[in-house]
């Protein structure tokens, strides 16, 4: 039985364990840092892995703006754009199984939206709030599916 995730059954919840409604998309990617390796004995190239990076993409609708609110006061006081934590789960909505990851250190630095208006546009406002993050774990795992 061949089993795809559709993301549409996701849900995160902010540093503070409050939901954030209105998510509409999530990335958070591990991009590793190398360094060019010469295996001397056998001429082989490989790749050693010197450091990473965990870049954190938060799409929202508008309407959720209480987070971006709360970046912006950071941001005026002269405070880090900080989230201690953000958790995020993805559900198999056949089997009802759940997995949830625990993403933690997120810095938030780069272009955040204060006004933004489509006069000519009937799609809703989207707020992008991105950065790194320190850390992940999973808190929750998928089980081994059986084929």
């Amino acid at each position: 039985m061949e089993r795809e995730l559709i993301g549409r059954n996701l849900s995160i919840q902010d540093d503070n364990g409050d939901p954030i409604q209105t998510i509409k998309e999530v990335e958070v990617i591990l991009k590793p840092e190398t360094l060019d390796i010469i295996r001397a004995r056998r001429m082989s190239k490989t790749k050693q892995i010197v450091g990473y990076e965990i870049p954190v993409k938060l799409v929202m609708s508008k309407l959720e703006s209480r987070l971006r609110y709360r970046m912006l006061d950071l941001f005026k006081a002269g405070k880090t754009m900080f989230l201690e934590r953000i958790t995020g789960s993805l559900e198999d909505i056949m089997t009802g199984n759940t997995e949830r990851v625990l993403i933690t250190g997120i810095h938030i630095h780069d272009d955040i939206d204060i006004l933004v208006a489509k006069i000519d546009e009937n799609k809703g406002i989207d707020i992008t709030l991105s950065g790194t993050a320190t850390d992940f774990d999973f808190v929750g795992k998928f089980p081994d599916y059986m084929a």
